[in-house]
């Protein structure tokens, strides 16, 4: 009898391991770089001076990708229905200091959630559906990596050269805090995804802020292609309580290259309005890769052209293993006011080591 029940406990354990599952995962990446930029002091950029900096950075600064580490789990729950979790703590490799804002233990993501044949539902800190959609237009453009020029030129630069950049839209929220997030099933390559993010900032006199994104999109072969949307209200105290982005990305792999592209519109409270458009194409050769990225952006305030940016990148990638990618990259970039004085001007060099366990 005790031999019985034994064996039962032992299959029942067996049994619920098998149904649920817990990842401990992660990347570090590291690159020696040669940047030459203007100069900037207390958050103001020279108009003239421009400095060289020498060095090893975290791979989100210099390399492919931020490093990273965290845990990600599934539960078979029976009926089709799973539960799920992930929390991701994001790092600079070069000092060892986080890199989120707090700095957040976990600022990759963080959320539980559930799934099954109506689509997923997550709770928590959530990469926004916007951003998802976004994705694509970048994801053949220097391998959306650190010589991907979209993060420089992207982003409304209205202010004088030598003061500090009061009115811009800058680029949009890529995670949403105390958020709640859908995404459908796929119906033959159609699927659409909607986020809301509740602001915590409520005070007596003004609203929290919120943030709402979604898409739709369609994935089939090697074509994809969608459209998405993204209100951000700060709240609080904020002095510039709105944006709003817009933007359609799509990408088609050929077999032989693979390009990606995008044009996205956003515009703030005070009258910023920025319309961007970026286009990327990567060629596989084996083992190896090679990525070339344009991207340009044209600002406005109360109709008049108040900035313009520009900027392109070439790169390539070696996959010594699954998890192990050498890498190297040159990216210059540049953003002019309306009289065409530069408040960006940045070379980057790069090369360094990607490894995933």
């Amino acid at each position: 009898m005790k031999k019985t029940l034994v064996a039962m406990a032992a299959l029942a354990a067996v049994s619920a391991f098998a149904q649920s599952s817990v990842t401990l995962y992660g990347r570090v990446d590291a690159g020696l770089f040669s940047s030459n930029g203007l100069a900037v002091t207390a958050g103001v950029p020279s108009t003239t001076v421009k400095l060289r900096q020498t060095g090893i950075n975290n791979g989100s600064a210099v390399g492919l990708t931020g490093s990273r580490w965290g845990m990600r789990g599934t539960e078979d729950l029976g009926g089709g229905l799973n539960a799920g979790f992930k929390i991701e703590n994001r790092f600079n490799i070069d000092d060892g200091a986080g890199t989120q804002a707090g700095p957040l233990l976990f600022g990759g993501e963080s959320f539980v959630s559930l799934s099954g044949g109506f689509g997923t539902v997550k709770l928590g800190r959530i990469f926004t559906a916007f951003d998802d959609l976004r994705a694509i237009a970048v994801s053949k453009n220097n391998f959306d990596a650190a010589w991907t020029p979209v993060g420089d030129v992207y982003g409304a630069y209205n202010n004088t050269p030598g003061t500090v950049e009061a009115n811009r839209v800058t680029d949009y929220d890529g995670r949403g805090n105390s958020a709640i997030k859908y995404e459908s099933p796929n119906f033959g390559g159609v699927s659409g995804a909607l986020m809301y993010a509740f602001g915590e900032n409520k005070t007596a006199t003004q609203k929290a802020g919120l943030q709402i994104s979604g898409h739709i999109k369609y994935a089939n072969g090697p074509l994809a292609v969608g459209f998405g949307l993204q209100t951000e209200k700060a709240g609080g105290a904020s002095l510039v309580p709105t944006k709003k982005h817009s933007a359609i990305s799509a990408a088609y792999d050929l077999g032989v290259v693979a390009l990606s592209g995008g044009i996205n519109n956003s515009k703030a409270t005070g009258g910023a309005k920025d319309t961007e458009f970026s286009l990327g194409v990567t060629m596989p050769l084996g083992a190896a890769a090679i990525s070339a990225g344009f991207a340009s952006s044209k600002s406005k305030l109360a109709g008049a052209t108040s900035g313009k940016g520009s900027g392109f990148g070439v790169s390539a990638t070696y996959a010594m293993s699954k998890r192990t990618t050498l890498y190297t990259g040159l990216k210059s970039t540049n953003r002019k006011d309306a009289a065409g004085l530069k408040n960006l001007d940045n070379d980057l060099f790069s090369v360094g080591v990607r490894h995933d366990f």
